[in-house]
C-alpha cells in the first residue's frame, strides 16, 4: 500500500449531479461576516494541513465541508487504535489495517465533498522538502505534535509570506494561535522549545476529545476567516483549560521580538538542514539513531521523572533508556538517541515526538 501512494498522488474530484452549491452552502452564505463572496474565495482557496492526527484531521474535515478549493494533506504516520478516541476521519478498519493517516482521511474527505481536490503527502517534512510539498498554499495549519517541525512552519510561512495557524493540546490543556507573515512570529513568543524533559505530550499526560476539539475549532474559525475574507485576528494566542472550563486570550506583543533572527534578519534557522535532526539507520540492527543539533543539553533527571514507572530502564549519568510498546528508546546527554523496533527514520522520529517530546 505505501509503495504504491505517489508524494505528488492527487484525489481529483469527480463530476456530481448533486445538490447545487447553492444550495449545499447556503447557510455559510447567509452569514453576513462570510457571504457569497467569502464562501467564493474560498472555493479557490488551498490551504495546507501539516500533521493529521487530532487537530489536523478535525479542520481538514470540516474545511471540505465548508467547500475549500484544495487541500494539501501532510503527514508521516499510519493510523492506530489508540487514534480513535478524538480523531474523527479515521475508524476500526483503518487502525486494524494501519493505513497511512493521508490515504485513510483522503478517502473519507472525498466522500464528504466531490469539489475539494486533494493533495496527498505521505512524508516526514524536513528542511530538504518542505518548499517543494508546500509550494502554492495561501495558509499553513499546525496538526503536529513537536516544536521542531512547528518552527520548520514558521520559519517557511515567513519567508513565504503567508500566514499560518498553531495549535497545541494535552490532557486538558489548549494554546492556539494565528501568526500574520508581517507580524510577530512564533520565535518572538518562544525562542526556544521547552526541553523534553519539561514537555508532556499525549502519550505522557493524555490528552480528552475535548480539548482536541476546541483547539481545532479555534484553527477552523480563523483558517475560514482568513480564506474567505482575507482578514484575520490580531495578535491572537488563546489558551484554554477544558476541564476547568477557563479560557483566555494571552495576545502577544505588535511589533516583531528584536532578537528574533526571522523578524529582523530574514534568517530561517530551521530551514537549514544542518540545524535539524539527522536520522540514520544503524547497519545490522533495527534501529535509528537521531543526532540533535551541535550543542543540545538534556536533562537526563527530568526526563527520568516524567516517565511512569514501568517506562523507566535505566538511568545513567550520561544515558536514559526507556521501554515504550513499539520499542525501546536510548537517550544521550548530547541529544543523541537511539530508537529501537524500526529502520525507518520517519517512524523513529514520530515515535520519538509521541513518547518524549521534542
Amino acid at each position: 500500500m505505501l509503495q504504491a501512494l505517489r508524494r505528488d498522488h492527487v484525489v481529483e474530484p469527480k463530476p456530481t449531479s448533486g445538490p447545487s452549491p447553492e444550495l449545499r452552502f447556503g447557510r455559510q452564505e447567509r452569514v453576513a461576516e462570510f457571504g457569497a463572496e467569502g464562501q467564493a474565495a474560498l472555493s479557490k482557496a488551498c490551504a495546507a494541513i501539516v500533521g493529521l492526527g487530532a487537530l489536523g484531521s478535525r479542520v481538514a474535515e470540516d474545511l471540505t465541508r465548508a467547500g475549500i478549493g484544495k487541500l494539501v494533506l501532510v503527514d508521516r504516520d499510519f493510523v492506530e487504535l489508540s487514534n480513535l478516541h478524538r480523531q474523527h476521519l479515521y475508524d476500526e478498519e483503518d487502525a486494524k489495517e494501519q493505513r497511512p493517516k493521508v490515504l485513510a482521511a483522503a478517502q473519507a474527505l472525498g466522500r464528504i465533498h466531490v469539489g475539494t481536490d486533494l493533495r496527498i503527502e505521505l512524508v516526514d517534512l524536513r528542511p530538504e522538502n518542505i518548499e517543494e510539498r508546500l509550494e502554492g498554499v495561501d495558509l499553513l495549519v499546525d496538526g503536529t505534535d513537536n516544536f521542531q517541525t512547528r518552527y520548520m512552519l514558521n520559519d517557511y510561512a515567513k519567508k513565504s509570506g503567508i500566514p499560518w495557524i498553531y495549535g497545541a493540546c494535552v490532557g486538558t490543556q489548549s494554546m492556539a494561535a494565528f501568526f500574520q507573515p508581517q507580524g510577530p512570529c512564533l520565535r518572538c513568543l518562544f525562542p526556544e522549545a521547552p526541553p523534553i524533559s519539561k514537555t508532556q505530550t499525549c502519550e505522557s499526560a493524555g490528552v480528552l476529545p475535548s480539548a482536541a476539539a476546541y483547539t481545532a475549532t479555534l484553527q477552523l474559525a480563523w483558517a475560514l476567516r482568513y480564506l474567505g475574507t482575507g482578514t484575520a485576528p490580531e495578535g491572537a494566542l488563546f489558551i484554554g483549560d477544558l476541564f476547568e472550563t477557563q479560557f483566555r486570550n494571552m495576545g502577544f506583543p505588535k511589533t516583531p521580538s528584536p532578537t528574533c533572527p526571522c523578524c529582523n534578519e530574514a534568517r530561517f534557522p530551521a530551514l537549514d538542514p544542518s540545524q535539524a535532526t539527522q536520522a540514520v539507520p544503524l547497519c545490522g540492527r533495527l534501529a535509528v539513531q537521531l543526532q540533535a543539533p551541535s550543542g543540545t543539553r538534556v536533562d537526563l533527571q527530568g526526563l527520568a521523572d516524567k516517565l511512569e514507572g514501568d517506562q523507566l530502564l535505566q538511568l545513567f549519568p550520561f544515558l536514559l533508556r526507556a521501554r515504550f510498546p513499539e520499542g525501546e528508546i536510548t537517550v544521550f546527554e548530547d541529544g543523541r538517541a537511539i530508537v529501537q523496533g524500526t529502520d525507518d527514520p520517519a517512524r523513529a522520529r514520530a515515535l520519538f515526538d509521541r513518547y518524549l517530546g521534542s
